[in-house]
């Protein structure tokens, strides 16, 4: 699979970006990495974005997100669940022409200075290949709103 990392302004963010996935599906077995180097120290809100498109087929997306704290070998797990069709059958996110954005808090991670965090992340549905989704990305953003 072919991973491709795209970047914006940083708006405030310590850390934010998105990795292409297979335009043929979301493999179970493809993790996508996400390595942060060296945050300033504090507590960082977590974030998971994704892009969808109509051939999406289910109304929510389990992802799993796992987590290594460096140098202490600290690691964590967190699975969100997050909607992708409201009850009207209607994409929830925010809509383009071809496809929504997603974006869901999933909670805080505190680091301590020289911290360094490697993040995976895959989907936790039931089907091996998942169809309609193009990136998968990870945000993190100082939770007093202050850029770092």
């Amino acid at each position: 699979m072919a991973i491709v990392a795209l970047t914006g302004c940083n708006n405030g963010r310590a850390y934010d970006r998105y990795r292409a996935l297979d335009i043929e599906g979301w493999d179970r077995s493809d993790t996508v990495d996400f390595n942060v180097c060296r945050l300033t120290p504090g507590t960082y809100n977590m974030y998971v974005g994704f892009r969808a498109t109509s051939s999406y087929p289910f109304r929510d997306l389990g992802i799993n997100i796992n987590w290594t704290v460096y140098p202490s070998g600290k690691s964590f797990h967190k699975t969100v669940r997050c909607n992708v069709f409201d009850n009207n059958g209607h994409m929830s996110g925010r809509g383009g022409i071809s496809s929504d954005d997603f974006l869901y808090r999933t909670g805080q991670i505190t680091v301590a200075k020289g911290d360094s965090v490697v993040f995976t992340v895959s989907h936790a549905m039931n089907m091996d290949q998942i169809p309609g989704l193009t990136t998968i990305g990870l945000q993190l953003t100082p939770s007093d709103g202050t850029a770092h």
